[in-house]
């Protein structure tokens, strides 16, 4: 059984790459500027690191049908979106599971009060 403190830094490793594997793939001009943004907003969100692990995934699956459907242009150094893009995409996807989480435990009284 792994410390709680290896199962972090995996996680921890599993983000950068996320991160990194995406900013490769959509041509970001500063890749650790964007696993930087990244971890200060995993940070920011409370979320568990699986859960954030699994956000960064989804971001870049949408991020790229994004790209794929011409939504989003690669561009050239200095016109870049896809990356600025995906982190969009990721921070959306974490406010979301904030608000869920939060609304959650008001949902859960309400119906334990019959209403």
């Amino acid at each position: 059984m792994r410390g709680r403190g290896s199962e972090a830094r995996a996680l921890g490793a599993e983000i950068e790459a996320g991160v990194r594997s995406a900013a490769l793939a959509f041509r970001a001009d500063d890749v650790d500027a964007s696993v930087g943004a990244a971890f200060r907003m995993w940070w920011m969100s409370q979320l568990r690191g699986r859960r954030f692990a699994q956000l960064v995934r989804e971001a870049y699956e949408i991020t790229q049908a994004r790209i794929s459907l011409g939504s989003v242009e690669r561009g050239e150094a200095g016109h870049r979106q896809a990356m600025p893009y995906f982190l969009a995409v990721l921070q959306d996807l974490v406010a979301n599971e904030r608000h869920r989480k939060q609304s959650a435990p008001a949902s859960a009284e309400s119906q334990a009060c019959g209403a």
